[in-house]
C-alpha cells in the first residue's frame, strides 16, 4: 500500500509539473527573445501577448499560432522551432512567462474543515497548504482520509498526520481540485 501511495505522489507531481502553467484563453504572457542580432529584433525582443478567445495570438515574424492547451515551455519550443524551420533566425531563444490569468482557477475545500469553500489556485499549491489556507482541520475532519479528486476521478487518500511528518509525500494540487476531508 505504501508503495502505491508513493507512486500516485509522484504521479500527481508529473501531471502538475506538465500542466501547471498550462496557457489559457484570455491569459496575459511576456517573452523575451534572445539569441539573435540585437539590431534585427529591437521591436519584437520583449513583448506582451493577450491570448484570444479562440487561444491564438499573433507571433512576429511568424503569423498565427495556436497556444491556449499548451505550457509555456512547449510554446518557447514550437516558436523556437518554427523560426528556425523558416531560417529566420538561427540560434534564438524564447522566455515566455504567463503574466495574468484571466480566468479564476480555484481548488474547492470541502467536508470537515474550518473553512470550506474554493480558494484561488497558485502553481505552488499542495494539499497541507490548501487545508491551512480553508482553517485547517475541524473538530470532527478526519485527517487520515483525505480525497483528492482530478477531473472527475480520484487521485488518492492522502493522510495529513503522515504529511505534516514527511513534507515530501504533500502533493501539488491543480487548478479545478477537489479537497474533500470526511467528517
Amino acid at each position: 500500500m505504501r508503495q502505491i501511495s508513493l507512486l500516485l505522489a509522484l504521479l500527481g507531481l508529473l501531471v502538475t509539473r506538465t500542466h501547471a502553467d498550462t496557457i489559457h484563453a484570455g491569459d496575459v504572457f511576456s517573452w523575451r527573445l534572445t539569441g539573435v542580432d540585437p539590431g534585427v529584433i529591437q521591436d519584437i525582443a520583449n513583448l506582451q501577448f493577450a491570448v484570444g478567445p479562440d487561444g491564438i495570438v499573433n507571433i512576429p515574424m511568424i503569423g498565427k499560432m495556436k497556444v491556449a492547451g499548451l505550457t509555456s515551455s512547449q510554446v518557447e519550443d514550437q516558436v523556437q522551432a518554427r523560426y528556425i524551420a523558416d531560417k529566420i533566425f538561427t540560434k534564438p531563444v524564447v522566455i515566455i512567462s504567463v503574466e495574468q490569468a484571466q480566468v479564476q482557477r480555484s481548488v474547492t475545500i470541502s467536508g470537515g474543515v474550518k473553512g470550506p469553500g474554493k480558494q484561488q489556485w497558485t502553481t505552488d499549491m499542495t494539499l497541507a497548504s490548501a487545508i491551512g489556507g480553508a482553517g485547517g482541520p475541524s473538530d470532527f475532519g478526519d485527517v487520515k482520509k483525505i480525497r483528492v479528486v482530478r477531473d472527475g476521478k480520484i487521485l488518492g487518500i492522502f493522510n495529513l498526520k503522515l504529511i505534516e511528518k514527511d513534507p515530501s509525500k504533500d502533493i501539488k494540487l491543480l487548478a479545478s481540485d477537489q479537497v474533500v476531508i470526511p467528517e
